[in-house]
């Protein structure tokens, strides 16, 4: 239990990824722990994406396509650094909510719901010597975007998992517990 304890503790994201990436059994394993996330009246809100191959070319195009219709007069270097996006990992999951409207389970708590589930995904990568890196930026909120992952529109993007084995690994920043964690109430 301790070595479970000291994994999260010590997990940090990993922004320079490379091969190899989790095999198929590995990543549905990671992505099984996604689904066990709390779920408030089991509405499963969650929608993952598995992107690999020649699937990030495409997404790179997309993601060209979405800063050229932001930005029309975007330079050629921003437009080939949103192609080369898709390809910081060799394995990226797209998680969208899409909530369902219920009056017990607000759509806050739905989009938890998958952010808990990232976070599942992410500590069974790191419990299998995998690095990754959760990101967002302006593509996540793109209609573009929105529709080549087909989000509805009250989904949302939540993040995009970039996947692979970290090229260098990090130290987990030192944090004083007692700066963010308060008895209640104060006296």
């Amino acid at each position: 239990m301790l070595e479970f304890i000291n994994m999260i503790q010590n997990r940090v994201s990993s922004p320079k990824l490379s091969e190899p990436a989790p095999t198929a059994e590995q990543l549905n394993n990671a992505l099984a722990c996604a689904l066990r996330a709390p779920d408030h009246a089991r509405l499963k809100p969650w929608r993952y994406w598995l992107i690999q191959g020649d699937a990030r070319i495409e997404l790179g195009h997309i993601f060209a396509k979405a800063l050229l219709d932001e930005d029309p007069e975007a330079s050629a270097d921003k437009v080939t650094k949103h192609e080369n996006m898709p390809l910081r990992s060799p394995t990226m999951v797209v998680a969208v909510c899409e909530p369902t409207d219920n009056p017990k389970v607000p759509k806050t708590e739905q989009l938890l719901s998958v952010g808990a589930g990232l976070q599942n995904l992410q500590l069974a990568l790191t419990a299998m010597g995998y690095g990754s890196i959760w990101r967002t930026g302006t593509m996540a909120h793109s209609p573009v975007v929105r529709d080549a992952f087909e989000v509805s529109d009250e989904g949302e993007i939540v993040g995009f998992i970039y996947i692979g084995t970290p090229e260098k690994t990090g130290r987990a920043p030192e944090l004083d517990i007692n700066d963010y964690v308060r008895d209640w109430p104060r006296r």
